[in-house]
């Protein structure tokens, strides 16, 4: 029963960051439906403090988010705690985290941009090295400039 409700507990994470990742694509005045002008909409209260767009410490925290979702979730498929199924839609959702991910225009981005060219050409398992280079990358750029990419393990991966 443990297991099932730390799993239920871990699908409403990923369900929460992937919309919140697709939340963050969106733009306003896009074209609705039928090609008409999307009308905008009242920023919510506190946005105004938002920077207008991604910065190194943004990017690199959803970098960290993500590379702690996949790192754990392949110790838990390893460890036998989570299936095959739930493991491939851990994966997904990172995926889609990477795909989606706002880049800007800061320091990090263009290492975010090539990994996000390498996560294309073969996935972001460990089998595909240039992804695996490429995250590296990011780690590099995201300590240069000064906010660095952290992975916390779970309770019996020695963390």
């Amino acid at each position: 029963m443990r297991h099932a409700n730390e799993r239920a507990a871990l699908a409403i994470v990923l369900t929460v960051l992937a919309l919140a990742l697709t939340a963050c694509t969106a733009s306003p005045g896009a074209s609705a439906p039928g090609g008409t002008q999307a009308a905008e909409t009242t920023s919510p209260a506190g946005a105004e403090s938002m920077p207008p767009g991604a910065d190194d410490r943004h990017l690199c925290g959803q970098v960290s988010a993500l590379e702690g979702i996949r790192y754990r979730s392949g110790w838990e498929h390893d460890q036998g705690l989570i299936d095959d199924v739930e493991y491939a839609s851990r994966v997904a959702a990172i995926e889609d985290g990477w795909k989606t991910m706002v880049v800007g225009g800061t320091e990090v981005s263009p290492a975010i941009k090539d990994a996000q060219r390498a996560l294309s050409s073969g996935g972001t398992g460990y089998a595909n090295t240039e992804f695996q280079r490429a995250v590296g990358e990011v780690a590099t750029a995201c300590d240069d400039a000064g906010s660095l990419i952290s992975v916390s393990a779970l309770p019996g991966q020695g963390g």
